[in-house]
């Protein structure tokens, strides 16, 4: 399917020029290098733009009716995210957020998050989906003690780090 798309494009090349140069997103920074490439005629087709993209022709066939339907402010709009929602809910996070940061209290173990959360929410939560959500997407860490001799001298370690140290 051959078609010229200069025609249909109202922006001019600089305009266009200035949009691609605004762009953060790498996606949407393609999506104006196409409208360039079709107005300025380095690209006849769509076919061709998605082939010099790496991007399936249907892909950029969807940004072209976006474009159509409501110009530069549609095509550049992120759609919103599908996908299963969190196991585990937005305030359930915050208040484990929020015990984490209390410095004498906190947790010592996934389990007794995981306890936690079932009596302040009755909240049944899996212990790797719990585990994943601390410790890989809040980047937190239990406040858990290395185990101390009774023998230990404490003005000996206090000794050694000032030695150590200067």
């Amino acid at each position: 399917m051959k078609v010229n798309y200069r025609a249909e494009i109202n922006l001019t090349l600089e305009e266009i020029k200035t949009l691609l140069h605004h762009q953060k997103n790498s996606t949407n920074r393609n999506k104006i290098q196409v409208l360039y490439w079709l107005k300025n005629g380095e690209v006849e087709t769509i076919t061709k733009a998605a082939k010099l993209l790496g991007v399936h022709r249907i892909t950029v066939q969807r940004w072209w009716k976006r474009y159509q339907e409501g110009g530069v402010d549609k095509l550049l709009k992120n759609q919103p995210k599908k996908g299963r929602p969190t196991a585990i809910p937005s305030e359930v996070i915050l208040g484990i957020e929020k015990q984490l940061n209390q410095e004498k209290e906190g947790f010592k173990s996934y389990k007794e998050i995981q306890n936690w959360v079932k009596n302040q929410y009755q909240l049944d939560v899996k212990y790797s989906t719990l585990h994943n959500q601390v410790y890989s997407r809040m980047k937190a860490k239990l406040k858990v003690p290395r185990p101390s001799s009774i023998k230990k001298d404490p003005q000996a370690g206090s000794d050694f780090k000032k030695n150590y140290l200067h």
